[in-house]
Order: structure tokens, then sequence, then C-alpha cells
């Protein structure tokens, strides 16, 4: 009986430590409840946009693309707008070096995958749909790539909200509704180990100053 006592004594210390602990890490967590109204323009020193594609295989190949220009609204309201401008000629492989980096790189340049000569730039706007919820906010865009418009849905975490914006985005778009269809299973048949997956993720570092 003693030791049926014991123990149950030891697992609601152990239980209740847990608790404390879980409610210490919450609370030591700086939540942002709300972000000043007015214009921020992007700081492109401190703004990054990553990408990484994947073949069917375990191969991935990670980058990145230049931020050129971009602005973030935040209405009295609440509600928070942007837009950031990409230029596609600075499309850059980060997993390769050499002259592997420099073909794969000429690839995804040339009119196989996004065509830059002609198509030089792209365009993520977005418009928030909830308001801040454990410093996450989610997002309503429209991605256009190759002149191309489609919608998309994305999360953004922040890190900072005030006087300036730090947040970190993440999300995913099907390459093909862009007309980058090389060697996708959706056009081509028996690509075997040489398909690659349709689904590019994308990670943005936005830093924005308070104008």
């Amino acid at each position: 009986m003693r030791l049926k006592y014991t123990f149950l004594l030891v697992s609601f210390f152990a239980l209740s430590c847990e608790k404390k602990k879980e409610a210490t890490t919450l609370d030591n967590v700086t939540q942002i409840k709300s972000l000043d109204a007015g214009e921020y323009d992007l700081n492109l020193s401190k703004s990054s946009l990553s990408w990484v594609g994947k073949e069917i295989t375990t191969k991935t190949h990670t980058g990145t693309i230049d931020i050129i220009d971009g602005e973030v609204t935040i209405s009295e309201t609440g509600e928070v707008k942007g837009v950031i401008s990409l230029d596609m000629k600075t499309i850059n492989v980060t997993d390769l070096e050499g002259k592997s980096k420099e073909y794969l790189e000429g690839h995804l340049n040339s009119e196989d995958f996004f065509g830059v000569d002609k198509y030089p730039d792209a365009k993520l706007t977005f418009s928030s749909k909830s308001g801040i919820l454990k410093n996450k906010i989610a997002f309503n865009g429209l991605l256009t790539i190759k002149s191309i418009t489609e919608k998309v849905e994305f999360d953004a975490i922040l890190a900072k909200g005030s006087p300036n914006i730090d947040a970190e985005a993440n999300l995913t778009f099907d390459r093909t509704k862009f007309n980058v269809r090389y060697r996708s299973g959706l056009f081509f048949d028996n690509l075997g180990d040489k398909l690659i997956l349709d689904d590019i993720d994308v990670q943005i570092k936005i830093a924005a100053d308070l104008q």
C-alpha cells in the first residue's frame, strides 16, 4: 500500500512539474498581438527568398532569388497587405558548385523552366485573411510567374512587430500552373527516376521598416 501511495505521489509531482515547465515556456514566448498601422518599405538587405525543388528520387536542389522591391501596409483595423517583386534573372543554385551549378542555373533560366529573358520579373501580392494568433497570420495571395497569375495561400510567423516588422512565410506552389512543365508527370509519361516534382517550396524572410 505504501509503495502504491509513493508511486502516485511521484507521478503527480512529475506531472505537475511538466505542466509548470510547459506554462513557463509559453510565458517566455513574446506574443505579438497587433502591428503598428502605416506604410512599410522592405529592407532589401535583410529580406530574402529561398526555394527547394525535388525530383522523384531523393535528389533535392536549393537556391535563392533576389527580392528587388516590396512594401507592406497595415490598416487602422489591422489588415495586412503587401507586394514583393522578384528578379528572376538572379536565380541562384546553392547546393552545387562549378560546372554543375552553372548548368542547372542556365537550364532554370531557359524556356524549359522560367524563360527569364522573356519573363524577367515575378511578383507576390498578399492580404491577410485572419488576425494575429500566436504570432501567426494567414494570408491569401496572388503569385505571378511568366505573366501567369495564380492564387496561393500561406502563413507568416512574426518574430518582431514594432516598430519594424520581421516575419517568415512559407508557401508551396505548383510550377505547372505557370507553364513550367519540364519533366512533369502530368505532361510526360515514362519519366522514371527523371521525374521532377511539380511542387516548389519557398521560404520568404521579410524585414520591413516603417516609413
